[in-house]
């Protein structure tokens, strides 16, 4: 009998956009596909706005008939889209959004293979398409103004541009994943952060003076316009940049300057592709791997001075918050996101326009993103992290409903402790902000975390899904829940947002601290109040809740 001769690339590829359609509904084979494609365009509706907003900028005439300006833009946008784009693993800590990296290990399928596969079908996901459309909007506004020759090249210049920032992208989402695998991912971490700390201490904030003035002049015309034109000149010198540059050789019918830029995006994407492979093959080396053991972590019986069954949930719950791989991750990225606000000057652009209330609002916002990141990460999907271990939550001599109480109390308390931390870094880094500031911010964070733990525990119930603790995929949310969890912390932030609003820019007073401070114990009361709802729902979905979270 004759082997099945093994799928082709093409096969491949269709194979994981058909996992990533059917996951991103966390659909089985009972359920329609339109449902998926529906969801996948709904998520990328946005990029249709936002390609039509920066197609249009490059039509307005100050901007067309500018000899620097239309350049300046894509450059700048170029190097945007590249950097969100590479750094987007880090940043929303998406470290188990690609499941072929783990669950595709054991298939017959090279690793080279399954490289070249999971970077071109990253391209065509949601978010690939929304961070894209700025820049393919500007493009084509600048095309249809300055007509560019060989527009056959332009194109292919697109896809190496794209090809490009996706293949770096996978050196940031093998990175970090190979960080997260080691036993001492929390040093690793906790070193990088340091040295990225150090390192920033001796690079010079840029100098937005120049901005600022001409603002504060009222025209663009007040710019010393060789700053814009260096700037340009400096961004198509970077490889991201090499996409804009060439647009501007091939408008001007400079082919072999366009063509030296086609092979600069070629040959750094196949650098970036070279080191993605080669952090692959560690990956995947690495696999089979769980993670380190209880005797490994060093800890000595933390249950053994515990008094009571609740208490020892609360333990329990707390270790495994502190060993969780992304939660190491999403720990780090406030404070990175504050190192490159000063090294890019982001408070004196938010001091010009928000004036005295600057501080207040990029304080509360990053304390805010902190708490927003721990929390609703972990109580909107709370009971996967158990896997297995539920069932014998469940035949144990507890109440499922001290779980549940548990896990709200050390993820509100991570999310707290969090924004503490953020606060009290962003103070001594900047050296600003009042104490009036800091009491806002942290109120602000009371007021979202009651709203977080209560969306969370109806989406655990209504919409629980598998988790793999030793950093497989689990599966993704489905839309209507991600969409759900988007709205509850829009709520949450929302007392934040109107009091600084009616603050306006003369900074925040008593009256702004006091209203946030309402809405706080109004979100506190509301929380209590849903709670013994949540605990009955519990128990009458606690079968659902573990089919679910148990499934292979």
């Amino acid at each position: 009998m004759n082997r099945p001769a093994a799928p082709g690339f093409f096969r491949h590829l269709l194979l994981l956009w058909g996992l990533r359609l059917n996951i991103g509904l966390n659909s089985g084979s009972g359920r329609s596909p339109l449902l998926a494609v529906g969801a996948f365009l709904l998520s990328s509706a946005p990029a249709w706005g936002l390609g039509v907003t920066f197609y249009g900028l490059m039509r307005l005439r100050p901007v067309a008939e500018s000899g620097v300006w239309p350049f300046f833009i894509l450059n700048l946008l170029c190097f945007v889209t590249a950097a969100v784009w590479v750094t987007w693993p880090l940043m929303s800590a998406g470290v188990d959004d690609h499941s072929e990296l783990s669950r595709y290990a054991p298939f017959p399928i090279s690793s080279f293979r399954l490289l070249i596969a999971s970077t071109v079908a990253s391209l065509f996901e949601p978010r690939a398409l929304v961070f894209y459309a700025p820049l393919t909007g500007a493009a084509l506004g600048y095309a249809s103004v300055h007509p560019v020759r060989m527009q056959w090249f332009a194109l292919v210049l697109y896809v190496l541009f794209a090809l490009l920032n996706a293949a770096w992208s996978r050196v940031g989402l093998h990175l970090v994943l190979n960080v997260l695998r080691e036993k001492h991912s929390a040093e690793i971490l906790g070193g990088g952060f340091l040295l990225f700390l150090v390192a920033a201490s001796f690079i010079p904030p840029i100098d937005t003076s120049w901005l600022t003035t001409a603002i504060g002049d009222g025209s663009v015309d007040k710019l010393d316009m060789a700053i814009i034109a260096d700037a340009t000149i400096a961004l198509g010198r970077v490889p991201p940049g090499f996409f804009g540059d060439a647009l501007l050789e091939l408008s001007y019918g400079y082919r072999r300057n366009a063509l030296a830029d086609g092979l600069g995006l070629l040959f750094f994407t196949l650098v970036g592709l070279g080191i993605a492979y080669a952090l692959l093959l560690r990956f995947h080396r690495g696999a089979g791997r769980a993670g380190p053991s209880v005797k490994e972590s060093g800890d000595n019986d933390p249950f053994a001075r515990t008094r009571s069954r609740y208490t020892t949930l609360v333990v329990r719950e707390a270790l495994d918050l502190w060993r969780n791989p992304r939660a190491r991750l999403l720990a780090s990225v406030p404070f990175v996101l504050a190192i490159l606000m000063k090294l890019t000057s982001g408070r004196a652009l938010f001091e010009f326009l928000l004036g005295a209330s600057a501080d207040a609002w990029l304080m509360g916002g990053l304390c805010i993103y902190g708490a927003v990141v721990m929390a609703s990460t972990f109580s909107q999907n709370t009971f996967a992290y158990d896997g297995h271990g539920l069932a014998l939550l469940i035949a144990a001599p507890v109440e499922l409903g001290d779980v549940l109480r548990a896990k709200n109390l050390v993820q509100g308390s991570a999310a707290g402790v969090m924004a503490l931390l953020v606060g009290l870094f962003y103070r001594v880094y900047f050296g600003r902000g009042s104490a009036l500031d800091f009491l806002c911010a942290m109120a602000a964070v009371v007021a979202v975390i009651p709203v977080l733990l209560a969306a969370g525990n109806f989406l655990s119930l209504y919409f629980p899904v598998k988790f793999h603790a030793s950093l497989k995929r689990r599966d993704k949310l489905p839309l209507t829940a991600s969409m759900l969890g988007i709205v509850a912390a829009s709520v949450g932030c929302a007392p934040f947002v109107w009091a600084l609003r009616f603050a306006g820019t003369s900074g925040p007073t008593g009256q702004t601290l006091a209203m946030i401070a309402l809405c706080a114990a109004v979100n506190g009361v509301m929380y209590r109040a849903l709670l013994p709802l949540a605990l009955r729902l519990l128990d009458q979905r606690r079968e659902l809740v573990l089919r679910a979270v148990t499934r292979e």
